[in-house]
Parts: structure tokens; sequence; C-alpha cells
């Protein structure tokens, strides 16, 4: 049976975070598997999409203050909609519940056809963050519990976001569907090649310590408590590299606590890496993944690190920590 989808994002590549890699799986294996699949986002200018699958972009402008995300713009888009209507899909997924969302849903309602709706973010603490106004955070709650109200079918990663749900009052059915990644366990001899690789990248020994973060630079996700824990170790008389791979409105502030630290030969801070097998030679050169995030769900970027062998340090009953045994498959902290 051949099914014609579509992923609708309000980030995606060159933005590299956990959801927008999400929708690029979806797209990518439905594409290859069950149907011609496309994916909507945002345009980015000066960058060419490099995927087997079709993207089709709307204008976008940047959103203040939440580097590198950008708000879209397809209701006043015309090119984009004239381009939207030549495709005819069977079912709709989208993964946020704002301009992409609420575009799936007019195209959904419009042509009949059925839409599938993911929670991926604790969008409170977002509204919270930003806002402030506690009036207008309940308001914003409403309509975003309006939205998955309106979706044919509501999906989670995990057991503890469906809890979120709830939590936001959302009283519907939703079913945990769980997400996974495009990076494979390697075999031994490919992965010696890919360690030689990422220590050589990182400019690191093979006899070094290396602590790895992969995701968005923001507060938000306690990056100042790896930081200020990197003190404490080197105070101790312990050596260490620890490596931060990705961007957010946070870097700059991030790379000032490491100088005032006295960190700046023990941190690096490499960037995006959008090549898929250069983020795994850094996997592979890594020895302990470091994510004391309870802002995130169900981080891809665990999974990549558990494909290669690297346990992961994260907040004892947070959403990450849901799979995750003590001294077994990872590490829990308080």
């Amino acid at each position: 049976m051949r099914i014609n989808s579509c992923q609708f994002n309000d980030s995606y590549l060159p933005i590299l975070d956990g959801v927008g890699m999400v929708a690029h799986n979806y797209a990518y294996w439905l594409n290859i598997k069950y149907g011609k699949s496309c994916l909507v986002a945002p345009l980015v200018k000066g960058y060419t999409d490099q995927v087997d699958y079709k993207v089709i972009r709307f204008k976008s402008v940047i959103l203040p203050g939440m580097h590198p995300y950008r708000v879209g713009l397809p209701f006043i888009d015309f090119e984009f909609r004239e381009n939207l209507a030549k495709y005819q899909f069977d079912i709709l997924h989208t993964h946020c519940p704002f301009i992409s969302g609420h575009l799936a849903l007019s195209l959904a309602r419009k042509h009949k056809i059925p839409v599938v709706t993911t929670l991926h973010s604790k969008y409170r603490i977002d509204f919270e963050k930003t806002i402030g106004n506690k009036a207008l955070v309940r308001f914003l709650m409403k309509m975003l519990i309006s939205f998955y109200n309106q979706a044919d079918h509501v999906w989670v990663p995990n057991r503890s976001t469906g809890n979120t749900l709830r939590e936001y009052g959302f009283t519907g059915n939703y079913e945990i569907m769980h997400n996974g990644t495009d990076i494979q366990i390697p075999e031994k001899s490919n992965y010696q090649k890919l360690r030689r690789k990422g220590l050589e990248a990182i400019d690191a020994k093979d006899h070094d310590f290396i602590l790895l973060f992969v995701g968005q630079h923001r507060w938000e996700k306690n990056l100042k408590m790896i930081i200020d824990s990197l003190h404490i170790v080197k105070s101790r008389g312990e050596t260490f590299k620890m490596v931060f791979v990705g961007e957010g409105n946070a870097e700059e502030d991030m790379k000032r606590l490491v100088k005032k630290y006295k960190l700046s030969d023990d941190v690096k801070f490499i960037g995006v890496i959008s090549d898929r097998n250069k983020l795994m030679d850094i996997y592979a050169c890594s020895d302990l993944f470091v994510f004391p995030s309870t802002y995130d769900t169900s981080p891809l970027v665990i999974r990549e690190a558990a494909a290669f062998d690297i346990p992961s340090i994260i907040i004892r009953n947070s959403s990450t920590a849901e799979n995750v045994q003590d001294n077994i498959n990872g590490f829990l902290i308080d």
C-alpha cells in the first residue's frame, strides 16, 4: 500500500535540533518505504536542500532572541501556497503546534485527510520565560490544547511527555510513539576509524577523557550546571576535554563563563555539525555524554550516543531519564 505523506515543522535544516531531525527521519524513511513523502518548513536564505525527498519551503523571518529559530509566513507566501497545492497527500504529520501545525490543520480540513501531531517540547516553560504574563501564558496554553484537540491522532515520544500533555489540560487519547535515530551502531573496525577522525577533529589524544554535549546552546538545557561542574572537577585536579556541539542564544555567555573559570584549554566549542558522518566521528571519540536537561522530553542525542556505547549523565526523574537504569545504561544524578 502506497501512502503519500507530508511532515510539518517550524524548524528544519540547516537548523539542527532534535525535533527537526525527527521530522527529517519520518520524511526520509516514509519516502523510501511507503510512498512519496514531503516536508514543509521555513525557508532559510542561502541554504540548498540536499535530501532525497521533496522539501517545500515557506518564507520566514528571524525570531528575535531565539537564534537560530525563525517565524514562518506561509499564509502570506502565495508562491509557496501555489507550490503546495500541486501535491496530493493521504496523511499529514505535524511536529509543532504553531505556524506549520496550523497550516497542516487547515490543509487537512480542506482536503478531508487525517492529521497526526506529536508533542515534542515543554512549551509552558518557553511561554513563561519569554512572556512572563501569567494570564497570557494561560491563554496560550488553552490555544495549544485546542490545537491538539483538533488533530485526528496525538502522539508523544514517551510516557513522561504524555503526563506533561495531561498536566497541560489535554483529556483526549494519545499514543506513545518512540523517536528513532538514523545513526547505526558501527562495526568495531569502522569504529576505530571514526574514533581516530574524531580525535583529530577536536585536537585530542587517545588517552584524553572526553565529555560531550550535542544540542542547542540554551540555558533551559541546564548547561550552566555542566560548566559549573567542570570548574569543580578541575579544582580537584582531574583532567578532561569537554566538547560542545551546536549553537544557540546562550553560546557567547557560555564561552564567557568558561573563560571566567579558566577552562578555555579544557573546553571546546565546535559549532554546528550538519554532516552526520562527521558527527559520528565526534561520538566515536567520546567517553561520556553529558545531558542534564530537564527541559527536553525524548532527545535523539541520547540514542545517538548510545549507538556508540557512550553512557549519558542525566537528571533523575526527568523526561529524558525514563528509560535509563542507573549504572547500567547511564548515570542518574540529582
